[in-house]
């Protein structure tokens, strides 16, 4: 049997319109522009737009756009954090996130990824077993992404195949049991002991003078 290293994975993506450009002409953004053009001064780095601004009140966009951050952060964790509690000793490492950095210049994950090995055992019950433990990992969250379906489809399809085989076996141990001489020897003696046949010589009777 094939196996392969599945991942299950989350992205997520922040809204377009909360994204900054060239245009944008946010506090954030025009800051940054003017700071890009001012002479540079030598051993002098300039500034990136969140730290332009950082500690100062926020423009409503800017709030906006934090707060989304921060629910997207919790989101993505969260999320990451179901695959790694139901995937046991299958997980691979913890979770790898990516990063935005927000108006107030740290840094939320916006997206996240959790590596689950789907491995066969020593036997079919193991490649059953772990096939159903990265099943119930890949759909942990409350909100499977398309690629934990997609992990949690091959992980079925391996338990399956696993499943038939131990079907398999099950049934050669039944039909070799049925052709076992010790097995017939003792129906045999059972049947005996449970249907005696009756004796051929009659009842003596003995008679006095």
């Amino acid at each position: 049997m094939s196996i392969s290293s599945l991942s299950a994975s989350t992205g997520y993506s922040i809204s377009s319109s909360l994204q900054h450009g060239p245009a944008c002409n946010c506090p954030a953004c025009t800051a940054a522009r003017m700071a890009s053009i001012a002479t540079p001064v030598a051993g002098v780095t300039p500034p990136s737009p969140s730290a332009i601004y950082s500690g100062k009140p926020l423009s409503p966009d800017q709030q906006k756009q934090l707060d989304e951050l921060r629910s997207r952060d919790a989101d993505v964790r969260q999320h990451e954090q179901a695959h790694m509690a139901t995937g046991g000793a299958l997980v691979s490492g913890g979770a790898n996130y990516s990063y935005q950095e927000g108006p107030d210049g740290k840094q939320y994950a916006i997206g996240g990824e959790v590596s689950i090995r789907l491995s066969s055992g020593q036997t079919p019950q193991e490649t059953l077993s772990n096939a159903k433990q990265v099943v119930a990992a890949a759909l942990a969250p409350t909100d499977p992404s398309g690629q934990d379906r997609a992990v949690a489809a091959e992980a079925e399809q391996m338990a399956q195949q696993a499943q038939s085989e131990i079907d398999k076996q099950q049934q050669q141990q039944v039909q070799q049991a049925q052709h076992n001489p010790a097995i017939d020897t003792a129906k045999a003696i059972f049947a005996a002991i449970a249907h005696p046949q009756p004796s051929s010589k009659g009842n003596a009777v003995d008679t006095f003078a």
